[in-house]
């Protein structure tokens, strides 16, 4: 074997054709015949004949690369999200360039750099997991000429709405965690919660401010009693010792412990659990407990935990509808039709066609998954 890379013109001496017909074969024309393009993949399926992407960029001027660039990746929701973008743009056969950027240790400039090798390469767009007000910042500032997509939580420092207002070719998509939050808080009061402790994720992080302001503004309209802890990251191991260090300061930790407790995640909210179980304070019988992200294995926990279910997948799908129509292709994803390995999404219903808007973030509505960790209050 010689290893030579098979030409569009061996293809097409051999299936009897000219080359610009496997060329529209290639390109999904519909100005082929069936029979003509039958022959021309047997052929192309003979000579096990790849085409150029070089070439194709240069036939079409477009490259069918996207560039992610993301932060957030220890994390169970930014995952979902780029395995959902990148199983859609594989689909529809797009590539995508990904860059991961530590959410604490960049400037603007970093970013630019990360942005325009992106650009050298030819990519047709962006796709920013920005989970932070730094990085929805340095993704909203950062000078393209080319579609963007910031996926990020619709409260925070950062106001988009002014970078939405001078460039139509911005969109900013997320979730509905302020209803979500709501939702948690109207399930506790119909239980007679009316003491609650909640535990804040870290500030920097979009999600934990639009859960943390969410949190508190409806359990104040709910009229519930609350306390905040702040915690300086999403950790299970944190919120296990800060909660403990909370259960030191009470006269009786068990008589004066709130009767619900929310993490503002559902890896804080196991480690409360194990907190809680080392103390002898049951769950739900003493204290009910939610989390939010719906992570794997919650399901299983002791007891099951309630929770927020957010359509990551669902949301990495509706940013490539999103780019995908801003670029002008044909043959869209269909919303909420794929999750993040390609598959059906096992009880969602998938991100709506037209997403309300929440300070110029579309936003998606989170369900809330009801488990064995709530109750009604027992004090």
């Amino acid at each position: 074997m010689t290893g030579k890379r098979v030409s569009i013109f061996e293809v097409a001496k051999a299936a009897g054709v000219s080359h610009q017909t496997v060329s529209r074969v290639i390109n999904n024309s519909p100005n082929v015949s069936s029979a003509t393009r039958a022959k021309v993949q047997a052929a192309i399926d003979k000579l096990g004949y790849r085409p150029s992407g070089a070439a194709r960029a240069l036939a079409t001027s477009r490259t069918r690369t996207i560039a992610l660039i993301a932060g957030g990746m220890s994390y169970f929701g930014p995952l979902s999200t780029i395995s959902s973008i990148e199983a859609m743009a594989r689909k529809h056969e797009l590539y995508v360039s990904i860059a991961i950027m530590n959410d604490h240790e960049y400037t603007q400039e970093a970013f630019e750099q990360v942005a325009n090798a992106c650009l050298d390469q030819g990519v047709e767009a962006f796709v920013f997991v920005a989970p932070t007000d730094p990085m929805v910042e340095a993704a909203l500032k950062a000078r393209l000429r080319v579609p963007r997509v910031v996926l990020t939580s619709s409260h925070g420092k950062v106001d988009v709405e002014p970078y939405l207002a001078a460039d139509p070719t911005i969109a900013c998509l997320g979730i509905d965690q302020w209803s979500a939050i709501r939702d948690i808080v109207c399930h506790l009061a119909d239980l007679g919660h009316r003491r609650t402790l909640y535990l804040a994720g870290p500030s920097e992080w979009r999600d934990a401010e639009t859960r943390r302001l969410a949190w508190l503004c409806e359990s104040e309209r709910a009229g519930m009693q609350t306390q905040v802890i702040e915690l300086a990251d999403w950790g299970s191991s944190l919120a296990y010792n800060e909660f403990n260090r909370y259960l030191d300061s009470l006269d009786d930790p068990k008589a004066d412990l709130p009767t619900a407790i929310v993490a503002a995640n559902d890896l804080q909210a196991m480690g409360v659990n194990r907190a809680l179980f080392e103390r002898g304070i049951r769950v739900p019988q003493d204290v009910s407990l939610v989390g939010f992200d719906d992570m794997p294995a919650v399901c299983n926990a002791i007891p099951p935990l309630t929770t927020v279910h957010p359509d990551f997948a669902g949301l990495g799908v509706s940013a490539m509808t999103t780019l995908f129509t801003q670029l002008g292709y044909e043959g869209l994803p269909k919303i909420g039709d794929v999750s993040g390995d390609g598959s059906a999404a096992e009880g969602d219903s998938g991100m709506e066609a037209d997403l309300p808007s929440v300070h110029g973030v579309k936003v998606s509505r989170a369900r809330m998954v009801v488990r064995r960790s709530t109750a009604e209050a027992s004090r």
